[in-house]
């Protein structure tokens, strides 16, 4: 008779051993681009509302200024959190045409626009 003990052989603890190494570098190898990408979205998220809030702030500015129907000034500002904005106005038949840019100017800059137009009070 065969007297084998159960179990696994040392061969086959070492192959299993290797299969999990390159699995778990594997993942780590990805946990850097996903940080990258989160903190990417969290600068978008921030430049959006940088831009919602100035939309809001320069047609409040549009509606103390009613009736006449003059553009806002143009200006830029910088954030504490690294976003720069800047914004300008034009007026035309009866419109404002705003142009807001908000964005990071850090390893890799990136900003975003919004263009649109609010009719006069």
């Amino acid at each position: 008779m065969n007297s084998r003990s159960a179990g696994f052989t040392l061969l086959e603890v070492l192959i299993a051993f290797l299969v999990v190494c390159v699995g778990l570098l594997g993942l780590a190898g990805t946990l850097g681009p996903i940080a990258a990408l989160a903190g990417e979205g969290r600068l978008r998220e921030r430049a959006a509302l940088v831009l919602q809030s100035r939309v809001d702030r320069l047609q409040a500015e549009l509606w103390r200024g009613a009736p006449a129907c003059a553009a806002p000034a143009a200006g830029s500002l910088q954030h504490p959190d690294g976003i720069l904005e800047s914004w300008s106005a034009a007026s035309t038949a009866g419109l404002v045409e705003l142009t807001i840019t908000a964005g990071s100017a850090g390893k890799h800059p990136r900003s975003d626009s919004l263009v649109t137009r609010l009719p006069c009070p």
